[in-house]
């Protein structure tokens, strides 16, 4: 897909990271039923409802779709999987395909189910990236909002201002202004990104960095060549790379080793450059702390009971 052979698919490239990590165990026809069926409804959606007169209608309709109860979904909306959220315990929980079954997911998954609907529905959506974190954005051509993008929350079921992003996952001008966080990705972007999910599932899988990795994050750095994810596997995968190559050579250090070094070094400064960070420990433990407390909302709503 990425270098034109055939034509560009996220809903196939979503399918296929979750397909291999399956081992096979996954059909296609049955994942693009689920998929045309809710498209369906969004169609019907828009005409029922006169959404068809705004630019956005076809945003306005899967937002509804995803934040409230109707026919087309079951009288079940989306909601956030607060159970094994970072997927450690079980991987597949990060999976779009884990949210068509089930209508809960997190931060990856939500998102991208929305772009692969978008894809099929023909609205203009994207996927973003905050440290840790996935939204959707998509242009305010009606003037619906104050901002130039409307940033979809799907985890919350928001429409959420920029500086919300800036500030709760403290993300620097520097990272915005190189595009790492904030930028709305293109399709061959967002078809790359899962070039470097399908390499963090292998190692999720094997528990290794190998070829595989190695091939996969530096294809996608070809095309998406910002992504964080990508340099940090394509990193590691260097990092086994040498190592390998030092124990079958006596540990010399030859051209072969000097070059992965190099590559290697080349991404640190990349990152260093981009603007990249590792999050600290107190991000993290701040990003725990709200998350504990928009699962007792999240609870509260679902139960009726008074929210404090």
């Amino acid at each position: 897909m990425l270098d034109g052979i055939i034509p560009l698919s996220i809903k196939r490239a979503v399918f296929l990271a979750e397909w291999a990590y399956l081992d096979g165990d996954l059909d296609y026809d049955a994942y693009c039923y689920g998929i045309d069926t809710a498209v369906a409804f969004l169609q019907r959606f828009i005409v029922a409802n006169g959404l068809e007169r705004y630019k956005t209608g076809k945003n306005l309709a899967l937002t509804e779709y995803f934040f409230r109860p109707y026919s087309g979904n079951g009288h079940k909306p989306f909601t956030y999987d607060f159970d094994d959220t970072g997927g450690q315990a079980d991987f597949t929980k990060q999976f779009v395909t884990k949210v068509m079954r089930t209508h809960s997911g997190q931060c990856r998954s939500l998102p991208m189910y929305y772009k692969v609907l978008a894809e099929t529905l023909g609205a203009e959506a994207y996927i973003a990236y905050a440290p840790a974190h996935v939204f959707i954005r998509y242009r305010n051509e009606d003037k619906m909002y104050p901002e130039e993008w409307v940033n979809v929350e799907l985890t919350t079921h928001q429409i959420t201002p920029e500086s919300f992003y800036k500030e709760h996952f403290e993300v620097s001008d520097k990272a915005i202004e190189n595009k790492v966080y904030l930028a709305p990705l293109t399709d061959l972007e967002t078809v790359a990104s899962q070039l470097a999910d399908l390499a963090f599932g292998y190692w999720n899988k094997f528990k290794c960095y190998d070829e595989f990795t190695r091939c996969c994050t530096e294809k996608s750095l070809e095309y998406y060549p910002q992504h964080p994810k990508a340099c940090i596997i394509l990193g590691k995968s260097l990092d086994a790379a040498l190592v390998k190559h030092l124990k079958g050579n006596g540990y010399k250090e030859d051209d072969y080793a000097r070059q992965i070094i190099a590559q290697s070094d080349a991404l640190h400064e990349k990152l260093k450059a981009l603007g990249w960070e590792d999050m600290s420990e107190e991000l993290y433990d701040k990003l725990e702390t709200d998350n504990e407390q928009a699962r007792k909302l999240q609870e509260a709503k679902q139960n009726k009971l008074p929210i404090q």
